[in-house]
């Protein structure tokens, strides 16, 4: 996987209309593809990046971990495309486990 969404902060269990994020991303090839919720854990304990994703009133909306922050502008983008679509306009990260502040892409 180059980057997977951890946390999803949107989902409303019960709401018919929700769906739960937790496992979307890309693998290796670009592909997306939505991983078993028991295996996300496993998979982002790897990646070196933590990243969150957030609406123009800084709601945060999704959580994740990448690969992808330092590539070219495509792939560090690709969580962002993805949820461009629910509201989402900016993408915070920092390294994975750490307290250092946010910094925007």
């Amino acid at each position: 996987m180059r980057w997977i969404i951890t946390k999803d902060h949107i989902y409303h269990a019960g709401d018919p209309d929700s769906i739960n994020c937790v496992g979307t991303g890309d693998d290796d090839h670009g592909t997306r593809l939505r991983m078993d919720i028991d295996d996300v854990s496993l998979h982002a304990r790897f990646m070196p990046t933590e990243f969150r994703l957030l609406d123009d009133d800084d709601e945060i909306y999704y959580e994740g971990r990448t690969f992808d922050i330092n590539e070219f502008e495509r792939r560090a983008f690709a969580p962002l495309d993805w949820a461009e679509g629910d509201g989402c306009t900016q993408m915070q990260y920092r390294p994975a486990g750490s307290s250092k502040p946010w910094s925007t892409l």
